[in-house]
Order: C-alpha cells, then structure tokens, then sequence
C-alpha cells in the first residue's frame, strides 16, 4: 500500500542500526517501507546536534508521512527532530533523556563514552538484561559489537522537544535493567505518550521481533484516517 506511512528507525547509544535487523526483516516481509538510521555519535565525539542533522536529513528524504521511532538514547535525538513536518507519530521504546551525573559504569574516555569500563562489565550488563536461560556465548556476541559513544551527544541539551506538538507512543520494556522500568514510566507521562507495555528487556525488537512489529503496525493502524 502506498499511501502507508514510512518507519525511521533511531538506535541508542553504543550500537548501531544492525540491532533493528530482525525487525526491519520483518517489517518488510509484511509490506512496509522501513529504514534503520546510523547516528553519527557512536564511534565518534560528534555531539546530540549531528544525531538530530542525520535524522532530519533522512525525513527530508521521504516523500510521505513518518512514523518516527527512537530507542533507548535514540529517544534523544527524535526528539528534537521530531517536529519535522513528515513526522506523523513518534515511538519511543525504552528511551531516555540523561542529566546531571553520568552512572558509575560508564567509563569516560578523549570525549567518548564506554558502557562499562571493560568487555566483563559489558557482558554482564548485557547478560542481566537477557531472559532467563539465555546462552552467556549470546551477551558476549553481544556486547563485542558495542562501540564507544560521543560523551557530547550524551551531555548536549534538546533544543526541540517533538513530543509536545506531535502525539507519541511509549513502548515500555518491564523486565529492563538498563533503563528502569518506573523511571521508563515517568518520561512516558511527562510526554503525554500512550503507554504500551512489553514482558521484555531493554531491546524488545530482538527478543521478540513479532510482538515489537505488532505494536508499530497498531500505531499505524491507529493513524489511518
């Protein structure tokens, strides 16, 4: 269907657009126009403003309306490019938006940012936030992929926030140890975001790819005039 709104999908920090593979998969095989966007940030010192550039140079790009969707720090920079006007919906999923003091595993480094300050602390990081039973081979694989993140795209302040002109949906991940939970619920009302919650952890797209599809294409579902 043409007229169906196009997905712009924003990953967080450390990571990159591989970690929405499976659902970008999926998302095409059930019809759907979806890309998964780079953040200049990660492996680099750019700051919040490039991120925010990028995405907005992609919604530029797209001919129709967007379903604008941000993960964890993704949260961040769809925010303030949000207000684009191809924008027809923001998706946050487990996103956030930092201030004040980093969090003690976080190792700063020349302007960049490692999650954990070595390949153990990342592994057990990623290991506590897998279900149950989850191979320890799978949270290695993992977290080698993990990159060091721009300290500046982390610390840079939102010069727009999206989410008070456009309506938005939260994805809220209830087994998450990375981004709690109840500080997950906060940043939802202070949005004014319908909330949807999900038995995951912190990237439900690749615990449970169909379930994250599901929601996207309701939101969709609910756009339709």
């Amino acid at each position: 269907m043409t007229d169906r709104p196009r997905i712009l999908l924003v990953h967080g920090a450390w990571v990159g657009a591989w970690e929405f593979a499976d659902a970008v998969a999926l998302l095409r095989e059930r019809g759907w126009e979806v890309e998964a966007l780079e953040l200049p940030s990660t492996g680099s010192t750019a700051g919040l403003d490039a991120d925010a550039a990028a995405v907005t140079a992609a919604l530029d790009a797209m001919t129709r309306s967007v379903i604008l969707v941000g993960h964890s720090y993704g949260g961040v920079p769809i925010t303030q490019a949000g207000h684009h006007p191809a924008v027809q919906h923001l998706v946050y999923v487990a996103a956030f938006a930092l201030g004040g003091a980093l969090p003690e595993l976080w190792h700063v480094d020349g302007g960049q940012v490692s999650l954990g300050p070595d390949r153990a602390a990342r592994i057990a990081m990623v290991s506590a936030d897998f279900p149950p039973g989850t191979p320890r081979e799978a949270a290695e694989q993992l977290a080698d992929l993990f990159r060091p993140q721009s300290l500046a795209s982390l610390q840079d302040e939102v010069g727009s926030v999206a989410w008070r002109h456009k309506p938005a949906t939260y994805i809220l991940t209830e087994k998450d140890v990375l981004v709690p939970p109840p500080f997950q619920e906060l940043l939802a009302t202070r949005a004014g975001a319908e909330i949807v919650r999900v038995p995951t952890g912190h990237a439900p797209f690749q615990e449970d790819p169909a379930g994250f599809v599901a929601v996207i294409e309701a939101v969709a579902a609910a756009l339709e005039p």
